[in-house]
């Protein structure tokens, strides 16, 4: 389970055009629907991603390989200042 204001990686697959693009993002929110956890990223982009998980049978999904060897180990840091936004409650609202 990611945490909040954690950098993660999201993966995002074009079948028609076979393609496959990694954006960084940072937890926003999660939900528990089911046993299996959602969450709400934001983008590098300030675009928001809603109701994302870690399978990587969907379209958009966070991808957990890239998200450990590189977002965990230091390699890539979000330029989103989460914890800024948090303090000047600043943060998107986010309804899914």
């Amino acid at each position: 389970m990611y945490k909040l204001g954690e950098t993660v990686i999201v993966t995002e697959k074009n079948k028609k055009e076979k393609t496959v693009v990694n954006r960084v993002g940072v937890i926003m929110s999660f939900k528990t629907l089911k046993k299996v956890i959602f969450y709400d990223v934001l983008m590098e982009t300030r675009s928001v991603n809603t109701l994302l998980n870690t399978s990587p049978i969907n379209r958009i999904y966070i991808n957990r390989t890239l998200t450990e060897n590189l977002c965990e180990e230091g390699h890539v840091i979000a330029n989103i200042p989460y914890k800024q936004l948090v303090e000047d409650e600043a943060l998107p609202i986010i309804c899914a």
